[in-house]
């Protein structure tokens, strides 16, 4: 799962949220509430009669 900073709009992975402790290196943030999931676009399927 990816997920990125609402602060800098990096994108991580959760190991990389662990091994950091909610840090993002980039922005310098250490708050749990600035990482949001990255939601996968996934294909619709339409189905019509």
């Amino acid at each position: 799962m990816t997920y990125i900073c609402i602060e800098c709009g990096a994108e991580v992975d959760y190991d990389y949220l662990v091994k950091h402790r909610l840090k993002c290196t980039k922005c310098r943030e250490k708050r749990s509430n600035i990482w949001i999931k990255k939601r996968e676009m996934l294909p619709k399927t339409v189905i019509a009669r």
